[in-house]
């Protein structure tokens, strides 16, 4: 489970926790036991907007933020043992599907079965555990309190250890210039 406190200023000028709350909609991959990403928060444009959130938690699931947005999750990463062998094309299909990123799956193939390449600057925090980043000339190996800045790289998550992983990931739409 996941709490959220978000704040906001009051007429007075003065701030304060708007809301406190655990969410309890993470989405899940079936395909993976153990895995789950719960959306924090988003945008649909720099500068953010303040003072109107009605819409972020209806929006659907998206694993690349909107044009001009951003993203930000929560996710949890099972040991690769207790998944990898029971994986087909057409479970990461449907992984890639929830998210609303059917587009990625040509770009996907690779060395490991949730290989991306997303259109974003990923700001990533191992909060708890183990992962290996896999890219495709190398493998870096993290550990609580190690960051990644993923500049629209291919790139997958492999969780070698046999415990859970956590990470913090705050996506943003980017673009080569």
């Amino acid at each position: 489970m996941v709490r959220r406190i978000i704040t906001i200023d009051g007429a007075d000028e003065k701030s304060f926790a708007l809301a406190d709350e655990d969410l309890q909609a993470p989405l899940l991959d079936l395909a993976r036991p153990g895995f789950f990403r719960q959306k924090i928060w988003m945008t649909d444009s720099s500068p953010a907007r303040i003072n109107d959130m009605s819409w972020v938690d209806s929006a659907p699931e998206l694993l690349e933020p909107l044009e001009g947005g951003s993203l930000f999750h929560i996710y949890q990463f099972p040991p690769d043992s207790s998944w990898k062998g029971n994986i087909d094309s057409r479970k990461v299909a449907e992984y890639f599907k929830s998210v609303n990123a059917e587009h990625l799956i040509e770009r996907s193939k690779g060395v490991h079965p949730y290989m991306q390449k997303t259109d974003t600057l990923d700001l990533c925090i191992i909060l708890q555990g183990k992962i290996t980043l896999v890219l495709d000339t190398a493998e870096v190996d993290l550990q609580e309190g190690d960051s990644v800045v993923q500049r629209a790289t291919r790139h997958a998550w492999s969780n070698r250890s046999s415990h859970p992983c956590t990470i913090a990931i705050s996506s943003h739409c980017a673009k080569q210039i």
